[in-house]
Order: structure tokens, then C-alpha cells, then sequence
């Protein structure tokens, strides 16, 4: 299975705390932007170098070099010394511009588009972090929200108040358009198709940290990406 390096952002403008940055690039070069430069990834801070650090690939490994940038590259807590390659691993920390710009690492699974998450302490923020809005109809998650349609958001609360556990497609039909006339039998007039839109559209917002399991078409199982993985 082939992991990548994958980036999320803690704090440093003009990012949003939880914005992901893939190295999708076989180099990513960090740093401000200049009258004739422009950085793969720019912050907006007077302590950053115009070319202040650089992530890359090399011999299947992830290498990080600071590139003799003024105010230094902080990994861990450790000053880099400047061009020399050091290996970046998930769970790493990269701290730059006196504390004011810190990344996180993270592992993508390529065989899955799993974003796995394996930042110290993830789990803790998530419960912190997490919350369903039945107002707004919103989902929120490390100062991250999504939005919903009516019916989109009872097919998500259902799920996750049965988080981990077997929920059968007549149960969630009646939860999400209980509206509906029943048929002979006493089920719902809710077609195959409605519920796997419904599904499609929820699992493309939540990609980042949810997953819905199809079990044998007869039900679901939502689970956290993280939990799921079991890598916290």
C-alpha cells in the first residue's frame, strides 16, 4: 500500500486552520511571494524567506531542506540546517516564522484516496471540534463546515448517532422521508436511486473524515476516517 506526504495547514496566513496541501509536485517549494516569484505554497509574513523551505521526493522517500532562509525551518521543534535534507514522516511538525506559520503531516493512501490524518492529539480535537447544527442544517469539524440539504442532513445524523454500527436501508429511509406514503407491505415509496444519490452526495463532501460503507446493498456503516484506520 503507497503513502504520501500530505500537508494541513495548524495556523498561517492566508490559510484557514485545516485547509489540506497535497505534494502532488515531485517539489514544492514554501515561501513569499516576490515581485517575480511566486512560490508552490505562499504565506503572507515578513518572517518568511522569499524561497524559505522545499519538500520533495527522492529514491521513494520524503526529504524537507530549508533553503538558507533567514528566520530558519523548525521541524519538531529543531531548527534545520540550511540545505541540509532531512526526512519527513507523518506526525511531523513544521514550524516556521516564529511559531506564527505551523504545518502538520500527514499520510494519503493512494490505493484508496484515504486521507488519513495522524496528527498528535487529532482524536481529541475531533470530539472537541466536531458538531452536527440541525439549525443550519451544518456539519462542523476542525473549524471546517459543510452544508446540507434537508434530507441530506438526516441521512448524516442518523448515521453518525448509530456511528460504527449496521444501519439497514428501511431504517434510514424511514428516518429520511418518512414523509412518503407506504406502500403495500407497509415500505416506503423511496427508489434505489434516490438513496445512493443521496449517499454520492454526502460522501463527496465528507470525504476528508468520513467514511460510508455499502454492506451487501442492504444498509451502511459510517465511520471517522481516523478511528477507521486505527493510526491514532
Amino acid at each position: 500500500m503507497k503513502e504520501s506526504i500530505f500537508l494541513i495547514v495548524e495556523q498561517g496566513a492566508p490559510f484557514e486552520a485545516g485547509d489540506f496541501i497535497p505534494l502532488n509536485n515531485s517539489i514544492l517549494i514554501a515561501g513569499r511571494k516576490g515581485t517575480n516569484w511566486d512560490p508552490d505554497l505562499s504565506f503572507r509574513n515578513i518572517f518568511v524567506s522569499r524561497k524559505h523551505f522545499a519538500i520533495y521526493y527522492k529514491d521513494h522517500q520524503c526529504y524537507i531542506k530549508d533553503l538558507n532562509s533567514k528566520h530558519g525551518t523548525f521541524l519538531n521543534h529543531r531548527r534545520l540546517n540550511a540545505h541540509e535534507e532531512t526526512i519527513l514522516k507523518a506526525s511531523d511538525k513544521i514550524s516556521l516564522a516564529n511559531d506564527l506559520i505551523k504545518l502538520s503531516v500527514a499520510s494519503i493512501v493512494d490505493d484508496t484516496s484515504d486521507i488519513i490524518p495522524i496528527i498528535d492529539g487529532i482524536e481529541k480535537r475531533l470530539s472537541k471540534e466536531f458538531y452536527l447544527d440541525p439549525i443550519k442544517q451544518e456539519l462542523s469539524w476542525y473549524n471546517r463546515t459543510w452544508k446540507f440539504s434537508e434530507k441530506e442532513f438526516k441521512c448524516i445524523d442518523f448515521l453518525i448517532k448509530n456511528k460504527d454500527q449496521f444501519v439497514s436501508k428501511e431504517d434510514l429511509i424511514q428516518c429520511v422521508w418518512s414523509e412518503r406514503s407506504q406502500n403495500y407491505g407497509g415500505t416506503f415509496d423511496v427508489s434505489n436511486e434516490e438513496i445512493n444519490s443521496i449517499i454520492y452526495r454526502i460522501r463527496k463532501k465528507t470525504k476528508l473524515i468520513i467514511s460510508i460503507e455499502n454492506i451487501r446493498g442492504k444498509g451502511y456503516i459510517l465511520s471517522f476516517i481516523n478511528e477507521k484506520n486505527s493510526v491514532i
